[in-house]
């Protein structure tokens, strides 16, 4: 492999175990730590100056503070970018690969974005039922996960609701929208696809 190699597969070691850091900060956001305990504290030290940046030149949506999610993004393409540069080189199909992984990620999270709104769609479903049922609905919005997926998916929700009727009385609008993100999720696999081809030639 020579030392070129080695500086390339211990950086992107480092790089690794970073965006697991950044994972653990999101995960602990979710459960309300103690902010005293030792590794709370280790891993709010550790991703803050990455986290800092990002979050002062991005808005959060619904009150969610999106920074860590572009900065996976970024670290996942500096850990690529590396792998090119000490074991692949930089020429041929590098830019094309680069932006496949980018369509990856933008991928991944279309397809989390995709399973929220047919969660919001599902309590629709269950809303509308109980009603038609005489039955309050049961849905707590101050349950923290539940206000979560109402509130990540009315952005794209509202704008909707202007132009898509309801159904016997059900507001169908996170399953349209869920077909539209669907559509959008095959196009980006379509055009990961060509990329990916331009990639091989290239290589």
């Amino acid at each position: 492999m020579g030392m070129f190699g080695s500086i390339g597969t211990l950086l992107n070691f480092l790089l690794e175990i970073y965006s697991w850091l950044i994972l653990g900060r999101v995960l602990l956001s979710w459960i309300n730590p103690d902010p005293y305990n030792p590794i709370v504290q280790f891993l709010m030290q550790a991703t803050e100056p990455v986290l800092k940046p990002f979050r002062q030149f991005i808005p959060s949506i619904a009150g969610m503070d999106l920074s860590p999610i572009f900065a996976l993004l970024a670290v996942h393409l500096l850990q690529r970018f590396v792998a090119m540069l000490f074991h692949g080189g930089l020429g041929g199909g590098a830019v094309a690969s680069i932006l496949n992984e980018l369509l990856g990620l933008v991928h991944l999270l279309l397809t989390f974005y995709f399973l929220l709104l047919l969660a919001r769609g599902g309590f629709h479903i269950y809303s509308w039922h109980s009603f038609r049922q005489k039955r309050i609905s049961g849905i707590d919005l101050r349950q923290p996960l539940t206000r979560f997926i109402f509130q990540f998916s009315e952005p794209t929700i509202r704008p909707l609701r202007r132009w898509v009727p309801t159904f016997s009385g059900m507001d169908i609008t996170p399953m349209v929208a869920a077909c539209l993100v669907l559509i959008l999720l095959s196009l980006i696999q379509d055009l990961s696809l060509s990329l990916s081809g331009s990639s091989m030639l290239h290589g």
